[in-house]
């Protein structure tokens, strides 16, 4: 039995679908969750792939070339993501799964809050505030903000005026995401 490797170039836009789980990917194609076909993906060749990779990495590239062998070594162990990051990914894959299959609970919803805020809490915040693009936050902060709303009239629970508003991108996107979360977590409260 062969095993292939198949490469394909996917826009940014779809990769975020896919990335946040409103679509999936099978081979060259992508579909959403009704299944429907949202793109046909076209495969191209090893080096084409390295060649793109090599562009969008092309600063790293470039700095690991300058650095020679011992700086690439150090500069690997520099640039893996701290504890904190790895594990508010985690917890936020949990509860992205969560909300997806339904199955959302309280502790899932303080997990992610404690994750939060041991990352903010992080002395080097400012170096890590960007563990997500700012495409991935507006998608997740949107998603969050319509399963907020969908929580609450479900349960019968009367968001605030400062709860119905919709987050603002000017603000920091960390307040925004604890906001909804302790929105969440209120109506979790309330409907118990």
């Amino acid at each position: 039995m062969a095993i292939v490797q198949e490469f394909f170039n996917i826009p940014d836009e779809i990769m975020t679908k896919i990335s946040t789980g409103d679509y999936k990917r099978v081979g060259g194609v992508v579909r959403n969750n009704k299944g429907q076909i949202k793109k046909i993906l076209k495969p191209v060749n090893g080096i084409e792939a390295i060649l793109q990779y090599a562009w969008k990495n092309r600063d790293t590239i470039i700095k690991l070339g300058k650095l020679g062998k011992v700086g690439v070594k150090s500069y690997i162990k520099i640039k893996q993501e701290p504890d904190v990051v790895v594990k508010f990914r985690e917890a936020l894959k949990v509860y992205l799964n969560a909300v997806r299959k339904g199955a959302l609970t309280m502790e899932i919803i303080s997990d992610v809050m404690e994750r939060l805020d041991e990352l903010k809490m992080h002395p080097n915040f400012e170096k890590i505030n960007n563990i997500l693009s700012m495409e991935e936050l507006d998608v997740l902060l949107n998603r969050m903000f319509e399963y907020t709303k969908k929580l609450a009239a479900d349960n019968a629970i009367e968001l605030t005026s400062l709860e119905k508003e919709t987050p603002s991108q000017s603000e920091n996107p960390i307040i925004n995401l604890q906001r909804c979360l302790e929105t969440q977590k209120r109506i979790f409260e309330l409907a118990s």
